[in-house]
């Protein structure tokens, strides 16, 4: 499902607590951002955000099709290894955009990002398509744990460009893969982490990231509950001139799980 703010999901009983919402930002006349956090049937904890591109209603609905079949195949394939299960529903999702683009000249150019989560116990698996992120906050320290599909940041890889010049750069906004583009994605790379107690995961949008800097986004994360620390991350974003869509979905780990294995 898709979280408003005023929508916003906990988890208090289950070993650990999360949140999603997305919002319109400032200046744009559509929302094509899309977020989930939910439980799945077998415990594990399901992230998800899409940002949408094409058109007035081609970036909305590919967003939309793209975390709801991504949902639905994380119910549908329950109990299976992280890494095949986030590969089959980004597939899935890539094949649903692609045959939507195929049958509606209308939604021809439309594709989106995503960045999705599997949460079990202290671990985390993570995929991403496009420039939307995954951060983990963990000691105090704010760390990106998945690499931008984008112009600038290959050009940032390659020492072409610094960070501050892609920071700079008009084309900061150009991702070089994404959800409904690639003609296949299958096997896509899967990405693991491990939490521990206390520990947060944060997806997120780029209305989020280029609207407050990475510092900000750690100077916020510690305090209160998730839900309100979304909802205070998008207040900020928007504060600061919400030029974009924001979307985020954030797991906070409990303080006491228990990180010890067999």
């Amino acid at each position: 499902m898709v979280l408003a703010l005023e929508t916003l999901r906990f988890a208090p009983t289950m070993p650990g607590q999360y949140a999603a919402a997305t919002d319109r930002g400032q200046r744009r006349a559509t929302n094509q951002d899309r977020a989930l956090a939910d439980r799945l049937p077998d415990g594990r904890s399901l992230l998800v955000v899409a940002d949408g591109v094409g058109g007035m209603f081609g970036g909305e609905r590919a967003s939309e099709e793209t975390v709801q079949t991504v949902a639905a195949e994380m119910q549908g394939l329950i109990g299976g290894e992280p890494d095949s299960l986030l590969q089959a529903a980004v597939e899935a999702a890539n094949e649903r955009v692609r045959q939507l683009r195929k049958e509606d000249h209308e939604l021809a150019g439309m594709a989106t990002t995503l960045v999705a989560a599997l949460v079990t116990g202290d671990e985390a698996w993570l995929v991403s398509i496009g420039d939307s992120r995954a951060y983990v906050f963990k000691d105090g320290v704010l760390r990106q744990v998945t690499e931008d599909d984008s112009w600038v940041a290959e050009q940032v890889r390659m020492g072409i460009l610094s960070p501050e010049e892609a920071e700079a750069s008009p084309r900061q906004n150009v991702i070089t893969r994404g959800i409904g583009v690639d003609e296949s994605l299958h096997n896509e790379q899967v990405t693991h982490v491990r939490l521990g107690p206390g520990a947060m995961l944060l997806l997120c949008s780029d209305g989020l990231f280029r609207a407050i800097s990475e510092e900000e986004i750690a100077s916020m994360l510690p305090s209160g509950k998730v839900g309100d620390v979304v909802a205070n991350l998008i207040e900020r974003a928007n504060a600061a001139g919400g030029p974009d869509n924001i979307g985020i979905a954030l797991y906070r780990q409990d303080v006491d799980v228990d990180t010890e294995r067999d």
